[in-house]
């Protein structure tokens, strides 16, 4: 499996022409939890849905992935008609039945062999054989044109998310100034007030109640071990897009740890300046969960 760093969308065909006749696949992709195969087969192609689901598991990891798989015979194939009879029977006292009651006219033999499941198409075992290979080969074929199309997605994904990164980074960084410097506005802020409040009373503002009361409001206000962990959240974050991969659950994981540090830094925040970057890095952090939920 390829290191690139994959989105869950995409698409890839692939075909391959067999002695059966012409094998088309096509193979589109969107998001899911986990990896989901659904494949639609048109003709008569052996193991096609266990081969499909074995194949995809060996590219993907995650993502709804729907195949659609037809056959399209060749002049010179050499299947002859096989009955089921036992289908034949069934559907032929279906038809009877039904034709009795509603009052139509006898069911012929070659309506009994319309109906679906009857009549189909026999093989040689080497001729059977060839044809499974041939199978095998257009949904490996296909798989690999899917991966590529993920990764030529996800590489466009990739440094959408890097930019975020440097955006949440940048905003980390502007909190973190303005953290070293709220001990100090907080007590301008707190002596201008008392100063207000004293002004005409001939009273000055107690140096040490005001030295605790900045220090009980700064230590409340105190968001410096959350940056902290933003930071250290960016610094994974980057670690893994660098290793590449399936990445798209641990980066989700990472996410959430930074949306959970920005609220507690919002809801500690007692600072205009803090309160605006705050809410230019959850907009960040929001836009990067959008990306990184369509990433494998």
């Amino acid at each position: 499996m390829s290191d690139s760093v994959r989105s869950m969308t995409g698409a890839g065909t692939f075909a391959v022409d067999s002695a059966s006749g012409r094998i088309e696949a096509e193979a589109r992709s969107v998001n899911h939890r986990f990896l989901k195969v659904s494949l639609r087969a048109q003709g008569p192609l052996p193991a096609a849905a266990a081969l499909a689901e074995d194949i995809l598991k060996k590219h993907l990891q995650r993502g709804h992935v729907s195949v659609h798989l037809r056959l399209r015979p060749a002049a010179t194939d050499t299947t002859t008609a096989r009955i089921d009879e036992a289908a034949f029977a069934s559907a032929a006292a279906r038809l009877q039945a039904l034709a009795s009651e509603h009052g139509l006219a006898p069911v012929s033999a070659q309506d009994v062999l319309r109906v679906p499941g009857v009549l189909g198409e026999s093989r040689s075992d080497e001729d059977e054989a060839k044809l499974l290979a041939d199978v095998r080969k257009t949904l490996e074929g296909v798989a690999q044109a899917l991966q590529t199309s993920r990764e030529r997605e996800g590489a466009l994904m990739a440094a959408e998310v890097a930019d975020l990164l440097a955006q949440i980074a940048r905003a980390g960084a502007a909190l973190a100034a303005r953290a070293d410097e709220l001990p100090t506005a907080y007590r301008d802020r707190l002596k201008k007030r008392l100063e207000d409040l004293l002004e005409g009373a001939g009273v000055e503002p107690d140096p040490a109640h005001l030295a605790r009361e900045c220090a009980v409001l700064a230590e409340k206000s105190d968001v410096r071990e959350e940056i902290a962990r933003i930071e250290a959240h960016v610094t994974h974050a980057r670690e893994l897009l660098a290793g590449g991969g399936a990445v798209g659950r641990r980066l989700d994981f990472l996410v959430q740890e930074l949306h959970r540090e920005a609220n507690t830094v919002g809801s500690k925040a007692n600072d205009l300046d803090l309160s605006r970057t705050v809410l230019d890095l959850r907009a960040a952090i929001e836009r990067l969960r959008e990306q990184v939920q369509n990433l494998e």
